[in-house]
């Protein structure tokens, strides 16, 4: 048999060999699938956004830091438990589907603003000055249906003249 031929099979042997380790025991984290490199890319095209833009109803650029929640465990957490939010500071919800999903304030501390913004990234709606609740939480539907809520302290959209209609800009996680 020729040397080089021997090599070659004498190679694919050893991978074939890593192949069988890796995808029995995963000792290395890597991954042979396609489905979960798409999901992680996905997943971290959301974490990059860091801020958006929101475009005011006197066509001022308002940026805003952000926090994400993506995932059903961190939309639930939300922002409870939190004693303060910085002035141009808030979290950013996304959904995997337009709906009207309801939310509500639950162990919160500070009162809040909620912008419901639609998939096409136009404030749909605007809770001003929502207060935490004590004993018995109300849950807070919009008028329309939405993808994403930006949570941010209560009387940001009065102080930034923020309005129902307003254009939302993503992925500006450039801005520092």
């Amino acid at each position: 048999m020729n040397t080089q031929l021997k090599i070659i099979l004498y190679l694919l042997f050893v991978i074939g060999i890593f192949y069988y380790i890796q995808t029995k025991y995963e000792i290395f984290d890597i991954s042979f699938t396609k489905p979960i490199i798409e999901s992680k890319k996905e997943e971290e095209e959301e974490k990059k956004i860091s801020s958006l833009e929101i475009l005011n109803s006197e066509g001022k650029k308002i940026v805003v830091g952000l926090e994400i929640a993506n995932t059903p465990i961190l939309r639930t957490q939300g922002l409870s438990n939190r004693k303060s939010l910085g002035d141009y500071q808030g979290m950013l919800f996304i959904f995997d589907s337009t709906d009207r999903y309801s939310f509500w304030m639950k162990d919160m501390y500070i009162p809040l603003d909620i912008i419901y913004i639609s998939e096409s990234f136009y404030i749909v709606d605007i809770l001003k000055n929502v207060q935490p609740c004590s004993e018995t939480c109300t849950n807070f539907v919009p008028r329309e249906d939405f993808r994403y809520v930006l949570e941010v302290n209560s009387n940001f959209a009065e102080i930034n003249r923020v309005d129902i209609g307003n254009a939302v800009i993503f992925d500006i996680s450039s801005v520092e």
